[in-house]
């Protein structure tokens, strides 16, 4: 691929990014700021929106959203999910919760979705969950989500449902060396994700696909 070709697409993703978030709602951008403010890195508007956009494909009705404060994620599923829908948003930070929070109440009578939140680890929390009732599990920020989130994906899913990794490149850990494109970042996620990847791929009970939105969304259905 020529430099030209690499410089495009470069230029691409900042279009769609920049294109997703100009289609932002007020509510999405007012969260965003919030985020910001707080110290958080807001997530991907097209992120968001593709993850939301899957969740409406699949007819989801349940998602589950584990780490990464995807506060702006949850926002998004909330105009797609169906009336009945429910996001349940997990973090170990009570700060990421305690915004939520805020936020949520703030936009509560926009949407019939149900948003529930949880300051609590997936590893102790997930597996309190019902077996079968959810359509989605979206993991993020520390490789402890990944893990959990993998672990419980065949108990908590719908058949059909699917296992997301956001940040599946692991460009966004602190000690990054540029992720699983450069094959001699050794930090613990890019070790993680390298395993986990291929461990997915090999894995019967999924149909795997990486595809380069945001920093990376690993897709995973459940058979």
């Amino acid at each position: 691929m020529s430099l030209n070709v690499y410089d495009n697409v470069a230029q691409a993703w900042d279009f769609v990014e920049n294109q997703m978030m100009s289609q932002e709602t007020a509510g999405e951008k007012v969260a965003r700021q919030r985020l910001k403010e707080a110290g958080f890195r807001p997530g991907f508007a097209a992120q968001a929106e593709f993850i939301a956009h899957a969740a409406l494909a699949v007819r989801a009705q349940s998602v589950i959203l584990l780490g990464g404060a995807q506060i702006l994620e949850a926002m998004h599923l909330t105009h797609t999910l169906g009336s009945e829908g429910q996001v349940t948003i997990i973090d170990t930070s009570a700060k990421v919760t305690t915004l939520a929070t805020q936020i949520f109440k703030s936009v509560e009578e926009e949407s019939t979705v149900r948003v529930r939140i949880v300051n609590a680890s997936g590893e102790n929390y997930l597996p309190r969950l019902n077996s079968m009732d959810y359509d989605m599990i979206v993991a993020a920020g520390d490789t402890s989500n990944y893990r959990a989130a993998y672990d419980s994906a065949e108990r908590l899913l719908r058949r059909g449902g699917e296992l997301v990794f956001s940040d599946a490149l692991g460009f966004l850990n602190a000690d990054s060396k540029g992720g699983l494109t450069n094959p001699a970042d050794r930090s613990e996620k890019a070790t993680f994700l390298r395993q986990t990847l291929k461990q997915l791929r090999d894995d019967d009970r999924f149909s795997s696909t990486l595809v380069s939105v945001g920093t990376g969304l690993s897709l995973n259905v459940l058979q």
